[in-house]
C-alpha cells in the first residue's frame, strides 16, 4: 500500500511540475487592470518551451484578454487571465497545437529571481525570525530598528513605527494594487491549457 501511494505522489508530482511553462517576456502595448484592452502582445526575453514548441528571444505571442480580477485584501494584487491565440516568428504567424490561457505574474521564483534578491533583505528576514523564536515579539524589534535606519518619513520614530506596521499582520487589512504595465516592462506569463 505505501508503495502505491508513494507511486501515485511521484506521479502527480510530476504533472504539476510540467504542468505551466513560465516564459518571460516585455509588453509591447500598454494594459491597465482597471481599462484593459482586448488584445495583448508581448516579446519573448528568454527562450522558453510552451506546448512542446521552442520559443526564442524575440519571438511574439498574441493573447487576448479572458478576465481581470479585482485587488483584494491581505495585499492580494489584481490578476490578470488571458488566452493565448499564437505567436510570431521570423517564418509567420502560427497556432499553438492546443488551446493555452496565460496569467500575468510580476516574478516567479527560479534562480535568477532569487539571485536579484538583495542580500541586505535575506539578513533582515533572518535576524527578524530568528529574533522572534527567542524573544516574542523580537520580530518587531528588528522591524523597527530596520525603518528607524532607513529613515524614509524624514522622522526616525515614525519610520521605525510604521516598518513595524508594514511588517505586521495589521498591514494584512490593505488593499493589493491595480497592475499597470508599460511597453517594455518585463514580467512572465505562465501558460497552461485551456480546459475550457
Amino acid at each position: 500500500m505505501k508503495k502505491l501511494l508513494l507511486l501515485f505522489l511521484v506521479l502527480f508530482i510530476s504533472n504539476c511540475a510540467f504542468a505551466s511553462d513560465k516564459v518571460h517576456v516585455k509588453a509591447l502595448n500598454e494594459f491597465d487592470s482597471i481599462n484593459p484592452c482586448e488584445e495583448f502582445n508581448v516579446e519573448v526575453i528568454e527562450e522558453a518551451q510552451v506546448d512542446d514548441l521552442q520559443l526564442i528571444k524575440g519571438d511574439i505571442i498574441n493573447c487576448v484578454l479572458k478576465k481581470v480580477t479585482d485587488p483584494k485584501r491581505a495585499k492580494q494584487d489584481a490578476k490578470i487571465f488571458l488566452h493565448v491565440i499564437g505567436y510570431q516568428d521570423k517564418i509567420g504567424t502560427h497556432k499553438f497545437l492546443s488551446p493555452l490561457k496565460a496569467k500575468y505574474a510580476k516574478t516567479v521564483i527560479n534562480k535568477e529571481e532569487i539571485k536579484k534578491i538583495p542580500p541586505k533583505k535575506i539578513a533582515k528576514k533572518a535576524i527578524s525570525t530568528a529574533s522572534g523564536f527567542i524573544v516574542k515579539g523580537g520580530s518587531y524589534a528588528v522591524s523597527f530598528v530596520d525603518g528607524f535606519a532607513q529613515n524614509q518619513e524624514d522622522n526616525r520614530f515614525k519610520s521605525g513605527a510604521k516598518q513595524v506596521y508594514d511588517d505586521s499582520f495589521l498591514s494584512l487589512v490593505k488593499y493589493g494594487s491595480e497592475v499597470n504595465i508599460n511597453v517594455g516592462d518585463e514580467f512572465y506569463l505562465i501558460i497552461t491549457k485551456d480546459k475550457e
